[in-house]
């Protein structure tokens, strides 16, 4: 398919043209560094396609493997993403919306983030449902009896109006009771049950691995189905144990995790 008149964007010829040679650079580098010019230049509109693959591979003379990897390491940037399957490619991301980089170096909590940010938090809750006995692997995650029960808090969380997680929490029935729904939609959960329990969090321990999104949870976040985003996994613990299990879809065009790693001799 000809990638002339691509709405939004250049066509493969076109960017075989503003391709820089810069002798002794990788190839693939020579490709990242003229594509992420010219998504900042704004030839490419967000929302918008580039060429497929093989097009591109074809335009300037590179393997197709050098293209896979120029891609991926700008949708590594958040500059494009990448779509699996049919009617898949590559969509341009706006290069205005910044990766938000996620330490994993201490605790964290989205509400504390997105105010460090100076931007505004609302979570907007999609479902609250008291679980009248607790499955036993649930109630030992959140620190309770096998049948006493639990809460199953729903929420979307975004950041200035903008969908970055969704976020599926279970707590004992006894510490959710006291959580109002303001504190759900603008608040911090954990300063809440801090303040109202009079009791300490104290660490988490979680896992992350990728997965593509569902169709309904891209309705929800904003994006096409099949999109890169992260599993989050946590259980939050109190001083006097674990309090809280926690189920979040990260949208993978917008964050990053990273961590420190230290040598020890």
């Amino acid at each position: 398919m000809s990638t002339q008149g691509r709405p939004g964007g250049a066509d493969a010829r076109t960017i075989a043209r503003s391709l820089r040679s810069e002798p002794g650079e990788p190839l693939h580098r020579q490709l990242e560094a003229t594509l992420r010019r010219l998504i900042h230049l704004g030839e490419f509109r967000p929302g918008s396609s580039l060429p497929a693959e093989h097009e591109l591979a074809a335009a300037l003379g590179l393997s197709r493997h050098t293209v896979r990897h120029s891609l991926g390491v700008l949708a590594a940037e958040g500059l494009v993403q990448r779509q699996r399957g049919r009617g898949g490619g590559t969509r341009v991301l706006d290069p205005a919306a910044p990766i938000i980089e996620r330490s994993l170096s201490s605790f964290y909590a989205f509400a504390w983030e997105v105010q460090a940010r100076g931007e505004t938090q609302r979570s907007f809750v999609l479902e609250r449902t008291t679980i009248a006995a607790a499955p036993a692997d649930l109630a030992e995650r959140v620190g309770i009896a096998g049948g006493d029960p639990i809460e199953r808090i729903v929420r979307l969380r975004t950041a200035d109006g903008e969908p970055l997680v969704l976020e599926t929490a279970y707590l004992s029935a006894r510490l959710a009771s006291r959580l109002e729904q303001a504190v759900l939609e603008q608040g911090s959960v954990y300063d809440a049950v801090e303040r109202l329990h009079g009791t300490r969090i104290v660490k988490a321990h979680e896992t992350i691995r990728p997965i593509a999104l569902t169709r309904a949870a891209a309705r929800l976040l904003g994006v096409r189905a099949g999109s890169p985003a992260l599993l989050v996994e946590r259980q939050t613990l109190a001083e006097d144990g674990p309090i809280e299990w926690q189920e979040s879809i990260v949208r993978g065009d917008r964050y990053l995790y990273s961590i420190d790693l230290p040598r020890r001799r």
